[in-house]
């Protein structure tokens, strides 16, 4: 499912600013393909970064306010990146994406929750160890009474 739609980028953009976006210098004609696919890159880093933490692909609809705001963002900037390629990007772009990246994670790490949404039962492993059973101070019992887990 998309998180955001083309209506969502033109509330920021017209239809000509969103054609030279996309490779049309004239401003008549929408890349489609190149924003399908900064959108779906957009789409795919939200996933990543929530994996584990919430059941994604979200498949609710509407979709969360909150992911839109972040698939728009950083489909935005994308497609300034893309058609920025051999000079730099806005600041206000830049701090666009450092805006949402910081968003992903505080949602990742619990500062900011989602309401309503399914949490995975099996997030993955949050502590990892490369010690074996010969450098251990505690053995796995006394390890495992620290979780409840005997």
């Amino acid at each position: 499912m998309e998180y955001s739609l083309p209506l969502d980028i033109l509330q920021e953009f017209s239809e000509s600013e969103l054609a030279i976006l996309t490779g049309d210098p004239t401003g008549v004609l929408i890349d489609w393909e190149r924003y399908g696919y900064a959108r779906q890159s957009a789409d795919s880093t939200i996933d990543t970064y929530l994996w584990g933490v919430y059941d994604v692909p979200f498949t609710e609809n509407p979709i969360y306010p909150l992911i839109k705001k972040l698939s728009v963002d950083l489909t935005i900037c994308i497609l300034y990146e893309i058609a920025y390629k051999d000079s730099a990007v806005p600041n206000a772009i830049v701090w666009r994406r450092i805006y949402a990246y910081k968003m992903l994670k505080d949602i990742r790490d619990g500062f900011i929750t989602i309401v309503d949404t399914v949490h995975t039962e099996n997030p993955p492993p949050t502590i990892l160890s490369n010690k074996t059973d010969k450098n251990r101070i505690f053995n796995e019992q006394v390890m495992d009474s620290f979780f409840d887990e005997a």
